[in-house]
């Protein structure tokens, strides 16, 4: 076998043709791959990439219109502008809760319990009977206080009759007289002994925390029960937030024990100190280290009469709450009720 010369022009222009067309078959088989693999089972091309690429072109072609850029910074800045605007004409805090007229009932007299007329959150009005006792020992001491207070009558007649006829002294009419009254200061006191045998509600409310039940024999003093009078909303507001606040301007109420509603209510009075002030450690600023700290005050908010009717059971004290007032009107100048003797402002000088 001959072995080729590779100086030869025949192999020359045999290993330039060959070259070529290895390349030229290379270029082909690349050009079919992505072919075959579209037309593969199992690899069909998913159905929504065409329509998803319209339709980020069609977004990204809104974000870049002009039109649609000016409208959007109109909106965010009326937003932003509202949102401010209301924070400064509102004042709120999340340390507040619900407060009321609490009665502690007491027995005034040491005796047995013969009935018990309430139960647990029920609603009394003011003299309704609560307990009573057995009156048995106090109809006694009455009887008695009577006969003394009517025999002591009768001394002091014919006392009067005999200084008169000179038969006896002034100072000894005095004495008879001084019996007379002592003895009916004894009845008075008994009577008295004997209507405190029937406890009263001293004021409309709902019962709470009963702890007393018929046949137990209590002392003078005993707690019984309490009657809760008045709801109202203490909101400790920090000093900060007083500035504009006055007696009268409106306010809106959320509970939290009764979501989705919102109440009505105004602003009452507030504290002639903060809190700290009647803690029972209050500090002394002259003494150590100073650090100023924001202090709170106790605003009183009552509720609108209007706005709790249908919620009045459930708006107990010691629920919390988020009060907001509305910085606007009032009354200037003054940090108590309107009305001190009713302790309320009318509902109308709110709104």
């Amino acid at each position: 076998m001959t072995t080729p010369n590779p100086s030869t022009p025949e192999f020359v222009d045999g290993y330039k043709n060959g070259f070529h067309e290895g390349v030229e078959q290379a270029r082909k088989e690349f050009q079919k791959k992505p072919d075959e693999a579209k037309k593969e089972p199992g690899k069909e091309p998913k159905k929504d990439e065409p329509e998803a690429k319209p339709a980020r072109q069609g977004f990204a072609a809104l974000i870049r219109n002009r039109t649609f850029q000016i409208i959007a910074g109109i909106v965010v800045l009326s937003l932003a502008a509202y949102f401010i605007y209301n924070a400064t004409i509102h004042e709120s805090t999340d340390d507040a809760y619900t407060q009321g007229h609490v009665h502690n009932i007491a027995s005034r007299v040491t005796g047995t319990v013969i009935q018990v007329n309430v139960d647990d959150n029920q609603r009394v009005k003011q003299g309704d009977p609560l307990v009573v006792l057995d009156p048995t020992d106090f109809e006694t001491q009455v009887a008695q206080a009577q006969a003394n207070y009517a025999k002591a009558v009768a001394d002091d007649e014919r006392a009067k009759k005999l200084q008169g006829g000179g038969a006896i002294s002034q100072q000894d009419y005095d004495q008879f007289n001084s019996a007379l009254q002592v003895a009916a200061a004894q009845l008075k006191e008994a009577q008295d002994q004997l209507a405190y045998t029937v406890i009263r509600a001293p004021a409309d409310g709902r019962i709470a925390h009963k702890s007393v039940e018929s046949g137990e024999r209590i002392t003078a003093g005993s707690a019984l029960m309490a009657v809760v009078e008045d709801v109202w909303v203490v909101a400790n507001y920090k000093e900060t937030q007083l500035a504009k606040m006055r007696v009268g301007q409106s306010a809106t109420i959320t509970i939290d024990a009764i979501p989705g509603k919102t109440f009505r209510g105004y602003v009452d009075s507030w504290s002639p100190g903060s809190g700290s002030v009647f803690a029972l450690l209050p500090p002394d600023n002259a003494t150590g280290n100073f650090t100023k700290i924001v202090q709170r005050i106790p605003v009183k908010i009552r509720f609108d009469p209007e706005s709790i009717q249908g919620y009045e059971q459930r708006i107990v004290p010691g629920l919390s709450c988020e009060p907001e007032v509305l910085l606007r009107g009032g009354e200037a100048n003054r940090s108590s009720p309107a009305n001190p003797q009713l302790e309320s402002i009318p509902v109308q000088d709110a709104q």
